[in-house]
């Protein structure tokens, strides 16, 4: 059969696979597109809240406060587009996970719809739609939409403005731009237009993710590639062309003036971009290794990082990979085609952000890849047939059963992975606070209504916002204590104050341990404690009994009462290495701002030997009655007679609280 009668053949059989109308199968790709982003995605993967989802959370409250600006210095800066549409999910749906992930969800959904248009405008139905389905059921873009983070919408908003460049830059449909100098005349005024509508998405692109700023480098290599070799429509289309930049510049320049004006506002970038200052040094070889690390992304190994990835899981299965490896080629074999090079220059443009900082390949920072990648297999896939002179329509119904083979393999494989691996590993575990999720579910269904001290990770900072998103009551009372430090045991315990409950209650995550001295006073004090899988309940009898070792009763600027002191191991334990030892406060009345308890252990001229400044349990969550245990530890290099002076001060101002007669300190007894 002659090549020409072969590829008569295959572009029936083609229309023959498409008898179903196109949107048929659009709707069916989006059916299973939304299922795998929107099951479970409250609760069953991600398995809790991450950081950066409630600093999004506190962001978003900012801006329905009344607070709003282009870019948000908060956690380590945030570009404020993405913020707006999840502060409007929160107004609308209250304040929970759900709603701070649905846009991502929708950006999501978004951007399989957008790809389908896009890649059907420069390649046909027939590629379209197998380079749709895969997107709608890979790993990468599944695992992005399901996460309440601004990242997604960045290809959402670059798609768009991208149909709108090529619907400007050539209106015909697949297979009649490949001659560029066939629409010279055509269009002119709604060229304009297109153009316009480019530049101004194009612009916004930068208020979404920190991944966009690729974008002026894509379309400056773009401009200079028509411009070397399709000369003769970029003459005519120049007008437009000047128009789309100007109005790049124009929507661009007010987030670009900012950052120029506000540097520290990204602290962030410092952190990340080591590639990136060793390439401006004429070190080339971090970047270079994070290309190859990127090029291998595909097909061999992947983001290496669990909080954005399976560790190390590549984007596609092995037959997929090689179809994706393959496009490239073709892409390169065919560069004189301005929609292969468009793909080239995308994906290219797109690795930028991962080349030039650490941790490549980055799925997040190569986000913007998500438009292009599934195009490069589904041309090799929907080309198959054209390449055989044998049996072609035997060959191509192989290769679209093929096709749907590898679909339906990657629907197992993202599912599996999606709503098991990823959510049951223990650093991802850690990272979305599983235990905190876990803990909110529990005390959302007990019947007991007395109030909760919970112990965490960001007693002061994040962990409260965490329970008012996790959690859907509001009459616990809830406290909060731990420590920033992972490594080390919580120091401090506060107990509530005791009502007409007669039932006190405290959780920790089971990976939270609490010094073995504060283990042992809840012991004491009949809190056995209850695990409940990934957290730890304690329930003492209320009220409790307080009995130190060395009763005493000291108050501190009528804020903090000092009840007295215990010592760990026995008093003789002060005389040699370590001095261990817990004192007990009562809360007197509230306090405005941050506390913390001093230590000191003083020789006999005055000097401070040793210390221990500690206080992990939030001033702002306290209530009058509130009991506070503070385990300290004392590093003692000699054993020269001293003694121990314990304070409380203000840790913005060093000031510290005075006792009724003046004095800054109590003294405490040793042996």
């Amino acid at each position: 059969m002659s090549s020409t009668k072969t590829r008569d053949h295959n572009v029936e059989t083609q229309r023959n696979w498409v008898r179903i109308p196109p949107v048929m199968w659009v709707v069916l790709i989006l059916l299973l597109a939304a299922g795998l982003r929107i099951y479970g995605v409250y609760q069953i993967s991600p398995p809790g809240l991450e950081h950066d989802e409630v600093a999004n959370w506190l962001i978003d409250r900012a801006i329905l406060d009344g607070n709003h600006t282009i870019y948000f210095a908060e956690a380590y800066g945030h570009e404020a587009g993405f913020h707006y549409l999840q502060a409007l999910s929160v107004a609308l749906l209250g304040d929970h996970a759900l709603a701070l992930r649905l846009p991502a969800v929708l950006s999501g959904l978004l951007l399989v719809a957008i790809q389908y248009a896009l890649t059907r405008r420069l390649f046909g139905v027939a590629v379209a739609l197998i380079s749709t389905a895969f997107l709608a059921v890979l790993f990468w873009p599944v695992f992005y939409s399901r996460l309440g983070l601004r990242a997604m919408l960045l290809p959402v908003i670059s798609g768009v403005s991208l149909y709108c460049w090529w619907q400007a830059w050539s209106p015909g449909r697949a297979g009649k731009i490949r001659n560029s100098a066939s629409i010279l005349g055509l269009y002119s005024q709604k060229s304009s237009f297109w153009f316009a509508l480019a530049g101004v998405l194009s612009g916004l692109t930068l208020y979404t993710y920190m991944a966009a700023r690729s974008l002026p480098i894509f379309y400056a290599a773009l401009l200079l590639y028509l411009g070397l070799f399709h000369k003769p429509v970029f003459k005519q289309k120049w007008r437009g062309i000047l128009l789309f930049a100007l109005l790049f510049v124009v929507v661009a320049a007010p987030l670009v003036f900012y950052l120029q004006t506000n540097p520290s506002a990204e602290f962030r970038v410092t952190e990340i971009d080591a590639p990136l200052r060793a390439l401006l040094a004429g070190n080339l070889q971090p970047a270079v290794q994070n290309g190859f690390n990127i090029l291998g992304m595909f097909g061999f190994s992947g983001d290496p990082l669990w909080r954005q990835n399976v560790a190390g899981r590549p984007v596609f299965d092995p037959l997929l990979a090689i179809a994706f490896y393959a496009g490239v080629f073709l892409a390169l074999l065919r560069w004189r085609d301005a929609r292969y090079a468009f793909l080239l220059l995308w994906l290219g443009s797109s690795a930028i952000p991962s080349i030039v900082t650490v941790d490549a390949p980055s799925s997040i920072r190569l986000i913007n890849a998500l438009l292009v990648v599934t195009v490069f297999p589904a041309l090799i896939i929907q080309n198959i047939p054209s390449f055989s002179t044998v049996v072609p329509w035997l060959s191509t119904k192989l290769v679209y059963l093929l096709a749907l083979l590898l679909i339906l393999t990657h629907i197992w494989w993202t599912a599996v992975d999606v709503f098991h691996t990823w959510p049951e590993n223990e650093e991802v575990q850690f990272v979305w606070q599983a235990a905190l999720a876990d803990t909110a579910v529990f005390l959302d269904q007990a019947s007991e209504t007395g109030p909760v001290a919970l112990g965490g990770w960001s007693p002061a900072t994040l962990d409260p916002p965490t329970m008012l998103l996790s959690m859907r009551r509001r009459d616990l009372g809830m406290r909060f204590f731990g420590s920033d430090s992972i490594a080390a045991p919580i120091s401090t315990l506060i107990i509530p104050r005791a009502g007409d409950e007669n039932l006190l209650r405290i959780t920790r995550p089971v990976i939270r341990e609490v010094a073995p001295e504060l283990e042992g006073q809840l012991t004491a004090w009949g809190g056995v404690p209850q695990s409940k899988g990934s957290f730890v309940l304690y329930e003492l009898p209320a009220p409790l009994q307080i009995e130190p070792q060395v009763p005493m009763n000291f108050t501190f600027d009528h804020q903090l009462q000092f009840l007295g002191y215990s010592f760990s191991g026995g008093q003789e334990s002060c005389v040699f290495k370590e001095c261990r030892l817990l004192t007990y406060w009562q809360v007197v009345a509230p306090a405005g701002d941050a506390r913390r308890f001093f230590l000191h252990a003083v020789d006999e001229a005055g000097n401070v030997v040793a210390q221990h400044d500690g206080l992990d349990a939030p001033s702002q969550y306290w209530q009058a009655g509130d009991v506070l245990v503070q385990a300290h530890s004392l590093k003692l290099d000699t054993a020269v007679p001293m003694e121990l002076r314990l304070g409380v001060y203000e840790p913005q101002t060093g000031r510290r609280l005075a006792l009724a007669n003046g004095d800054d300190h109590i003294l405490l007894s040793l042996p």
